[in-house]
Parts: C-alpha cells; structure tokens; sequence
C-alpha cells in the first residue's frame, strides 16, 4: 500500500486578506497577519500544525505594528515607517495571557534570537547594541553568554528547469512546474488551465511513476508565483483571495 498520500489537515478562513505569516518551526505554531483594507489596522490570529487556534483576532489598534515572529508563548511586533522600512518600536505579547510584556517605542529591532531580541536606540549612532530578555522585557548592553537564532526547516519548492519525466508530462501542466524531494519522494506542483482559470494541482511521485495528486486550488484568475512554504511534512497554501489557507499532510 502507497503510504504516501495528499491528506488535508486543516483549513481556516480570515476575515481580511493575509498580509504576512511567521512560523516556529520549533513549537510547530505559526501566526498569521491580516488587515482590513479600509483603514489597515492589523489583526493576529496563532495556530498550531494541527488547526488548533491558540488567539485569535489580536488586534493591535495603531496600524504601524507588523509581527516579526513567534517564538513559544511570545509574539514580537516591530514598527515600520511611513518614510522607511523600519522605524522605532519593539512590543512583546505574552500570547496565553494577552498581556504585553514590553513595548518601547525608542528601539529599532535589529534580530531575534532564542529568547533574545537585539536592538539598537534610535538615538544612538551605530555600534552599541542592547539585549531585550523576551520573557521579562529587561534590556541592558552585556552581551549575553549564548546566541542562537531560531530553528528555521521552513522550505519552499523551486521551479523546475530539466527534462520533465514522462508521467509527468502525461499531466499537461501549464506554464511553470515546481519541484521539491521530500524524504523518498518527489512533490510537485502545477497549474493547469480551466475554461478562462487555473487549478493549482499538488502531485507525489517516485522517480518512475505518480504516487497521488489533487487539485488544491480551484478557479484561480492567475497564476501563483510562489504556490506554497513547508515545514515538517505539512505543506500550507494561501488562497488567490488571501483569506484562507489550507494545509496538507504528504
């Protein structure tokens, strides 16, 4: 028996478009971004792999606050500028209990690191760094003993530029074709015109023959440059509307 299938897991549906989405990878959490285009005020919504919601509906009411990431029970935000990128304003959100741990407005966040945020004061010239303690918002100039970033298994597939075996051939895709190895398989994925849409279409196969594949996507008004991320065996997929995504188990 094929052991290796194209299983839905879950799907959840957002009021507003997805502006921005941030995993961790170690608690398999993620944490999505939306905003309603009227007046672009962010909303935070943190799931698990499993569909689980751990808070949902965060809103934070100034519209400058974007989520940088997720790390455990702790949502870190930073502010971005009107005339910049990036502009003053580091906040910790303490996600069980929705209280924040700290927000200062006169730090730039430079990097995130396991339990450690790195910034630097807005009205400091260059050179001096400070450390922000994640779970008490305490911050000092000592460089602390340990720094390790995050772990990242976060992947993406890449468009496939070789001699397309046969029985993949025999699909007809349109356009573009992507490929990622996944373990002893191959995943694949590919649009295919319908009337005057396009259905995204996952596929798995070995070296010499398809294992499973299925639409993922239907009527789509065109075609996704990036169809999807995955991480751990689960595969997540943002609608053409940006207001769902639906994750897949292979």
């Amino acid at each position: 028996m094929n052991k290796y299938t194209i299983n839905k897991a879950f799907e959840k549906h957002f009021s507003h478009p997805v502006w921005k989405i941030e995993v961790d990878c170690s608690h398999n959490r993620f944490v999505v971004e939306y905003r309603d285009p009227t007046h672009t005020i962010p909303s935070f919504s943190v799931m698990t792999f499993e569909g689980d919601t751990v808070l949902e509906n965060y809103t934070i009411s100034e519209k400058e606050w974007t989520i940088e990431a997720i790390q455990g029970d702790f949502l870190i935000f930073k502010r971005f500028g009107t005339s910049s990128p990036i502009q003053a304003g580091v906040q910790v959100l303490h996600i069980p209990s929705q209280s924040v741990v700290s927000c200062y407005q006169q730090y730039i966040l430079k990097e995130v690191y396991n339990g450690i945020l790195k910034v630097a004061h807005r009205s400091i010239p260059s050179g001096l760094e400070y450390y922000m303690d994640l779970e008490s918002g305490d911050v000092n100039t000592k460089t602390p003993v340990s720094l390790l970033l995050p772990y990242n298994s976060i992947t993406y597939p890449i468009p496939y530029q070789g001699h397309l075996p046969d029985f993949i051939k025999d699909l007809a895709p349109d356009d573009q074709i992507w490929l990622q190895p996944y373990q002893n398989i191959f995943i694949w994925s590919y649009h295919k015109k319908h009337n005057n849409n396009f259905d995204l279409y996952l596929c798995l196969s070995t070296k010499n023959e398809i294992l499973d594949h299925k639409i993922i996507l239907k009527g789509l008004d065109r075609l996704i440059p990036q169809p999807y991320f995955q991480v751990k065996g689960h595969i997540f997929f943002l609608s053409n509307t940006k207001q769902e995504i639906a994750t897949y188990l292979v």
